[in-house]
């Protein structure tokens, strides 16, 4: 009430978990706000109708003498068909204090009798509204502006980003009921199938419910299947696992008279063990559900909080409450925390219910500083690119509303709006309609329309303005003259390069070049290998346009780009206006910072070099191209000699570190070794067998299978070389331009290598205890605090020891350990060191994007170690379990990855120059990749 008295035009939203009285808050709201007739949209029948016999009855109100026992209730219609009629759509309206109807059927209504109908309503009430985003709703909600409207719901957040028409005016948080005794403790049990996942929770649920009943429980089941035939076949595991309990399927395809049937067959308790795909979610309401049986999990949070909500509300007599999940390892965000197989829900629905509603909170809060949208446009559907332009102001001072004046005629601003931030938030949005002649020929009549997106953001701090404008053209002069004043000035010319900066391994993918002499040639673009000529000093004449580029900045891969005339843009979109707004900030503290150097960026660019001969220098590592740990070449399996392996766990070691000749290497796996060699052929590099091929081919049965040698040169692998140089999937050298300095000798970390033999680098399944891994496993154990230390030796490794650590809630430690033994006199081969820093830098890919491919990797690999070792656990710290529960969360946490190389047969005292350069190349290549640390582990 206080939010219709502020003269506020949004809607207000209220978000009160399932089962704390959402009901009986309207209910007291039309009691206590004297509305004169309400209109109650609901999302089904059956919530129609619970709802409507709630307002018949008033309640609880009068039981609890909230209202006066003689009170009236109200006159309540429920709309069950549509009306062809206006004025019998608005004489029933009329009749009634209340009418309940679902969108569905207001939308089958014609737009007159929709308008006769919607106009008799002084209020509107929208129940379940994280369905009102969708259009059916949108329709019936954007009919009552100008009138008052409340939105229910538990979740106020969904997972395709839309969000509430509305703003959050109350908010009653899930911890609050647990406390107020509203809602009961959880039981959640994961089940993680071994053999037949179904039918191992189904027994699981099953034994829960006798055991309930056992201890005096009045308990029912529902149980979730995914799809109609999955729901018939999960009901025949039920109906032969408990027959007492009479288990009945329900779905769409079940006529309504056997839908009837089984409600009432649960409410007499002749069954007790319902089955169904989605029938009873939202107004369903049974207190005596309290087991619930999840063979699929609902696939967004917001419908998964309702499920468990009917199983949570607290009554005397019932006892707790019980949920069985399949455990579902690529269950996507945020289920993956509820879903984990130790997960908490106690603790959890409170957590991810907070979080989500105050992260839409936040958002909803920025977006709600905006007034005077356009009415066809709302903040919450904007998600411009992530590109501006940007103007130094002379005085912390703007005037936005200036902007509508620069618009007339064929170019005018929509609704001649402006949208506008409040006072802390100082961002304007418009949108400009664009019409013209088209350009074909047509009849003059005919224009065509373009609608383009401003937005505006003045960093007040830095007096800086930012415009974006979605056609990506000018750089908006006249409107940041008429927003800051004839004296503001863009930021432009090379000291816009400066979003270039601290960003490591620049490579450089596009330049563009204006020459001031050649008028036939005054523009050129230069891409690939040709970049180099993008920066020829040599050529004074020419000058870059722009420049577009990729590197690492902080670990991630990001790709960045600036032109001379003063735009700076990413490929990516933002998903919401505070995203780019944040996004400028991070680049405007660049365009002002005068301590960059911009020479220094340049010279630090990896120019790519086309190359149609074998470089010389030591090859160190061979690896596969990043998709196939990632995508398709995850189902893609290597066959030969009678053995298959997946493609990921087949390994490249280098036969041969030579600077001349061709590049010599093997794939290997447990049982097979097959040489290759990589030589130059008319100018192309060219791959072939030195023995019999293995055969590559997809796990679906219908693909053909293809020659390793054919799949391999036409999915090229990375070829790593001695001093950070790189082959690339495409062919190009890179070669960083940087003085290559040997290692820091005060770098290396000497160990106490007592009692281990040098020769043996594996601990083996039977853990030997003279190995390099032995000890160096021994040792971390002893000195880290890992929540999940693997040994992950083998073939197709992340490294010989994988180390996993939660850190603060917030970070995601990954350690990577690559031990290596020596053939010779310790400290004397160098081609030892040649193949640990191969290692360590094939190691810096899994740092790429998250790290969820590296957790899905080890966890494959650790089942099938158990497997080929009758049981033997990897497992040097914590259990599968610890790594499910590190790989649900892990997207909620910042990977922070240290690098680990082992080898006691280096000395520390005895290293050459040429080992020391080639562990500083190592070194340099894994820090600018991985932002992360790099540690070797030596002798004295």
């Amino acid at each position: 009430m206080a939010h219709w008295a502020s003269g506020l035009p949004d809607p207000g939203v209220v978000v009160m978990p399932t089962g704390t009285g959402k009901t009986e808050t309207m209910l007291a709201v039309l009691a206590a706000a004297d509305v004169e007739r309400l209109l109650v949209l609901v999302p089904s029948t059956a919530l129609r109708d619970q709802l409507a016999g709630k307002f018949e009855t008033l309640g609880v109100l009068q039981r609890e003498q909230i209202v006066d026992a003689g009170a009236l209730r109200p006159c309540v219609g429920r709309l069950e068909h549509s009306f062809t009629d206006p004025g019998e759509a608005a004489r029933f309206a009329q009749a009634c204090n209340v009418v309940v109807a679902t969108p569905y059927v207001l939308n089958r209504c014609s737009l007159a009798v929709r308008t006769a109908l919607l106009g008799s309503f002084s209020h509107l009430i929208v129940d379940e509204a994280h369905h009102a985003p969708a259009a059916t709703w949108t329709r019936v909600i954007d009919t009552f502006s100008g009138r008052p409207v409340l939105l229910f719901t538990a979740t106020p957040f969904r997972e395709d980003g839309l969000r509430l028409p509305g703003r959050i005016i109350f908010r009653f948080p899930l911890r609050e009921a647990q406390r107020d005794g509203i809602f009961g403790r959880i039981n959640y049990r994961a089940v993680l199938g071994q053999r037949d996942t179904d039918r191992e929770l189904a027994e699981a649920a099953v034994g829960q419910l006798r055991s309930d009943r056992a201890a005096g429980f009045d308990h029912l089941m529902m149980v979730r299947a995914e799809s109609i035939a999955k729901a018939e076949e999960i009901g025949e595991i039920y109906r032969a696992l408990a027959p007492e309990f009479a288990p009945t399927v329900v779905h769409q395809n079940v006529g309504t008279r056997r839908r009837t049937a089984a409600m009432q067959a649960l409410k007499n308790r002749s069954c007790r063990i319902i089955v169904c795909v989605d029938m009873l979610g939202e107004g369903f309401d049974e207190p005596a559900l309290k087991i619930a049986a999840m063979h699929a999990a609902r696939r967004s949070l917001s419908p998964m909080l309702q499920f468990i909500g009917r199983f949570a509300r607290a009554r005397e007599g019932l006892g707790e409450a019980t949920l069985f999940v399949a455990h579902e390892p690529d269950a996507t965000s945020p289920l993956r925390q509820l879903l984990r197989e130790d997960a908490d829900w106690n603790l959890l629905l409170q957590d991810l219910t907070d979080s989500a509603t105050s992260n839409a909170e936040e958002i909803g809060a920025f977006d709600a500083t905006f007034t005077d949208a356009p009415e066809d446009v709302t903040v919450s559907v904007l998600e411009p690119k992530m590109s501006a332009v940007a103007y130094r102001a002379p005085s912390p001072r703007w005037t936005p509303e200036a902007a509508l004046a620069l618009f007339r005629g064929n170019s005018q601003v929509l609704d001649n709006t402006l949208a506008t931030g409040g006072q802390d938030n100082p961002v304007v949005w418009f949108v400009v309609e664009h019409r013209s002649t088209v350009r074909w020929g047509a009849p003059q009549t005919l224009e065509q329309v373009i609608y383009e997106l401003y937005v505006l953001y003045f960093d007040v701090t830095r007096q800086l303005l930012y415009i974006h404008g979605s056609e990506k053209s000018g750089t908006y002069k006249e409107l940041a003259e008429a927003v800051l004043g004839p004296d503001c000035e863009l930021i432009n010319g090379t000291q816009t390069y400066r979003v270039l900066a601290k960003i490591d391994r620049l490579i450089p993918s596009n330049v563009g070049l204006k020459d001031a002499r050649n008028h036939f040639t005054r523009f050129s673009l230069h891409v690939g290998s040709d970049v180099s000529q993008g920066f020829d000093t040599s050529q004074e004449h020419k000058s870059q346009t722009h420049i577009a580029a990729s590197g690492f900045e902080n670990g991630d891969s990001v790709s960045i780009s600036a032109a001379y005339a003063g735009r700076f843009w990413t490929p990516t979109t933002a998903p919401n206006l505070k995203a780019w707004t944040d996004w400028c900030d991070h680049q405007g503290s660049k365009l002002l910072d005068s301590t960059i150097n911009l020479d220094r960026i340049v010279d630090g660019f990896i120019i790519p070099e086309d190359i149609d001969e074998r470089p010389g220098f030591v090859l160190l590592a061979v690896q596969w191209p990043w998709q196939v740990y990632t995508g398709a070449g995850r189902r893609l399996n290597v066959h030969h000699e009678g053995r298959s392996y997946p493609l990921v766990d087949v390994d490249f070691e280098v036969d041969e570190h030579s600077p001349t000749g061709p590049f010599r290497f093997s794939l290997v796996t447990d049982t097979w070794r097959i040489p290759y060699q990589g030589d130059y052929e008319n100018k192309r590099l060219v791959y072939r067998p030195l023995d019999i091929d293995a055969q590559v081919q997809s796990s679906s049965r219908s693909a053909k299978a293809v020659p390793l040698q054919a799949w391999l040169n036409a999915n090229r692998p990375e070829l790593f070389l001695e001093g950070d140089r790189l082959i690339d999937d495409e062919g190009r050298l890179l070669n960083p331009g940087y003085t290559r300095l040997p290692f820091d000798t005060s770098k290396f970390v000497p160990l106490d290598w007592q009692g281990v033999d040098f020769t043996k680098e594996s601990q083996r399944p039977e853990r030997r205890p003279d190995s390099i891994q032995f000890q160096m496993s021994a040792y971390l154990r002893a000195s880290t605090a890992f929540d999940v230390l693997i040994d992950d030796d083998g073939p197709g490794e992340a490294a010989d020891l994988v180390g996993l650590r939660v850190t603060d809630g917030r970070y995601l430690d990954v350690t990577l350990v690559h031990c290596k033994y020596t053939k010779a006199t310790a400290g004397l081969r160098i081609d030892d060191l040649y193949e640990v820093c191969g290692q360590a830098v094939r190691g810096a890919k899994w740092r790429r994007g998250d790290v969820l491919p590296l957790l899905d990797h080890l966890r494959d690999r650790a089942q099938r170690y158990m497997e080929r070792t009758n049981g033997i656990s990897p497992y040097e710290l914590g259990t599968p379990r610890e790594l499910i529960a590190i790989r649900d969360i892990a997207r909620t946490l910042r990977p922070r990855f240290h690098t680990v190389i082992v080898q006691p047969g280096l000395q520390a005292g005895r290293a050459t120059h040429d080992q020391l350069l080639v562990l500083a190349g190592a070194e340099q290549y894994v820090r600018h990749v991985t932002a992360g640390d790099f540690t070797v582990y030596c002798s004295p």
